[in-house]
């Protein structure tokens, strides 16, 4: 019995962490669920990847250069977050190591 429990949990364990498979541009892909990230995150990913990539295309660029340009817009979204939220962060730090610094 205990065994068979095992062997259930091992199969719902494995199909848990079964590949996540989506199409972009018409080319497949594929990607398993870590710990880190789970196959809703991945869903999350696929769709606002395959959203970014959409809008180049509706805009008319080429196919062959629109993975890349919604690579760099993702990275631009990217670097205005950090500077937006590691600013007054940074500067929170600094402040905070000016009042407990002993003098």
């Amino acid at each position: 019995m205990q065994e068979e429990q095992r062997t259930e949990e091992d199969n719902q364990s494995d199909s848990d962490k079964s590949a996540i498979r989506f199409v972009v541009l018409g080319i497949p892909y594929s990607i398993r669920p870590t710990e880190e990230l789970s196959a809703e995150d991945i869903d999350v990913l696929v769709a606002y990847v395959k959203n970014r990539i959409e809008s180049f295309r509706q805009k008319g660029y080429d196919e062959s250069r629109i993975p890349i340009l919604a690579a760099f817009d993702i990275a631009n979204e990217l670097r205005e977050l950090q500077k937006y939220y590691e600013l007054p962060i940074n500067r929170a730090i600094d402040k905070l190591k000016f009042v407990l610094e002993p003098k």
